[in-house]
């Protein structure tokens, strides 16, 4: 059985948050304080977000990152 990568499947949540929230790319990055081409990029799977930065993007959402993990995980199991 293949999975999806732990990365994609968290920029997938972190998408899925982002839009139910009705926050932009660029509105998120001015939260988490980092560039919304990062965020852009992250969502399109192109880079990895290190755990500093996922923690940003969680804080930025407020939405726990440990919430998002689990989130991330249960969806890389999935078919």
């Amino acid at each position: 059985m293949r999975h999806k990568n732990l990365s994609k499947s968290f920029a997938d949540v972190l998408r899925k948050h982002r839009t139910n929230k009705k926050i932009s790319q660029e509105m998120l990055a001015e939260r988490a304080d980092i560039a919304s081409k990062t965020v852009s990029m992250i969502e399109r799977n192109e880079i990895n977000p290190s755990l500093n930065l996922m923690d940003s993007l969680a804080l930025g959402l407020g939405v726990p990152l440990h919430q998002m993990i689990k989130e991330a995980e249960k969806n890389r199991n999935k078919r």
